[in-house]
């Protein structure tokens, strides 16, 4: 059992880092916004269940384009991705958000990432794609 505690937490790395359409091989790259980050723990049990149940729904590429927009909002999510992101659903939309603002790194940012993803998520729904 003990194992799983480092098990999840690894895969919802694994999953973050497909979201974003990173390639895994480039992980020790300092310029992938997680580089040297610690996975923080659940925020309650079977949260990174329910993410990884998530990231299953959401295409790498909108991943991508969510995040960039997140942090640059001059930057657009495209049609493709807004029909993905609206599929993908408000629920895992915030857990998804949630999860990026968990990181030591982002926690500073976690308002501005909660903010953006759902005027992201807002725009894409009112687009009626």
């Amino acid at each position: 059992m003990a194992r799983l505690t480092y098990v999840i937490p690894t895969m919802v790395a694994f999953f973050l880092c497909s979201a974003m359409a990173v390639d895994l091989r480039n992980l020790n790259d300092r310029t992938v916004p997680w580089y040297a980050q610690v996975i923080p723990p659940e925020p309650f049990r079977g949260f990174y269940g329910k993410i990884i149940q998530c990231m299953w729904k959401l295409d790498p590429i909108c991943g991508k384009q969510v995040y960039a927009r997140i942090f640059n909002p001059s930057i657009s999510v495209d049609d493709y991705c807004c029909r993905n992101i609206a599929t993908v659903g408000v629920t895992c939309n915030r857990y998804l958000g949630w999860a990026l603002s968990l990181f030591e790194k982002f926690k500073r940012y976690a308002g501005l990432i909660d903010r953006r993803s759902k005027i992201i998520f807002i725009d894409c729904i009112k687009r009626k794609l």
